[in-house]
């Protein structure tokens, strides 16, 4: 009889202390975690990586606009295909801007509320789960756990990734950066070289020898200049955009591997079918 109230007692100790501990651990992420966690290296990290990617995209994108100026100061059949081209850029260029920023908000807005509401919420979970031991408890905890894994990994490995991967093809980035910058400055002499009664064809003849091959070398120029544009806006979009949505893709399906999901169907059918197995035994006895 004193062995099972020993037993018994054990039991509920091991219970209350592992509340406690739940309890203690909530408490620390809500009132430390969540106000301390984004001042870590591992995400501040993170932060000035993407305002790096930031700044070089938004130089990118003053750089293109220039050249689109620039551009209009050729003749139309010259003009039009290249304005066009580069206007397709924009849109990539807004793509990737949303994406820095939503990554950047994920570390400063989303990490604290993991902190602060996920994890305590899983904690909650587990709790219910040590005092009544029904597993679609654990199951929602352990979720919610995942889901702040996800959450606090997902971008400062995709930066990490990005920056081990990208750093080699980010200056040639930087390159088509100077060039056209180099462009619209050239485009530039040209529209200040003469009198303001002279042509376009005459101030070309000032930079260039001739109007028709002065020209015909600036559109191959600014040809060419399209071309390492498009190229830079690749590696933006590889770098900045499809590395992180692979790694986020990469770490929930590593840990769906690690803890080896049951649907919430599956949880949910599995709790009515005992539920119901134990009311209809309960009938028969009854019976």
């Amino acid at each position: 009889m004193n062995h099972w109230k020993f037993v018994s007692d054990e039991k509920a100790l091991k219970k209350i202390l592992l509340v406690l501990l739940l309890v203690f651990l909530a408490v620390f992420s809500i009132f430390v975690c969540a106000n301390k966690a984004t001042e870590l290296g591992f995400f501040s990290h993170s932060v000035e990586k993407l305002d790096e990617t930031k700044d070089t995209v938004m130089k990118f994108s003053g750089a293109t606009l220039a050249v689109s100026v620039g551009i209009t100061l050729l003749p139309d059949d010259y003009a039009t295909p290249l304005a066009e081209e580069l206007a397709e850029l924009s849109e990539y260029v807004i793509l990737i801007l949303g994406m820095l920023f939503l990554e950047k908000m994920i570390v400063l807005e989303g990490v604290p509320m993991v902190f602060a509401y996920v994890i305590p919420c899983a904690c909650l979970f587990y709790g219910l789960y040590v005092l009544t031991k029904k597993e679609i408890f654990k199951s929602f905890g352990t979720k919610l756990v995942a889901l702040s894994l996800a959450v606090v990994l997902v971008v400062p490995c995709g930066t990490a990734l990005s920056d081990k991967l990208g750093s080699s093809y980010m200056g040639y980035v930087q390159d088509t950066i100077s060039t056209a910058e180099t462009g619209a400055d050239q485009v530039d002499e040209i529209s200040s070289t003469g009198n303001a009664d002279a042509s376009f064809f005459d101030k070309v003849s000032n930079v260039f020898q001739t109007a028709i091959s002065g020209v015909k070398e600036l559109f191959d120029y600014f040809s060419n200049l399209v071309k390492k544009c498009i190229h830079s806006v690749a590696i933006l979009v590889v770098t900045s955009l499809v590395i992180p949505v692979i790694t986020f893709v990469f770490l929930i399906w590593l840990i769906n591997q690690l803890f080896q999901f049951n649907s919430f169907y599956s949880v949910t059918n599995k709790s009515a079918f005992a539920m119901l197995k134990k009311l209809s035994t309960s009938k028969e006895e009854t019976e």
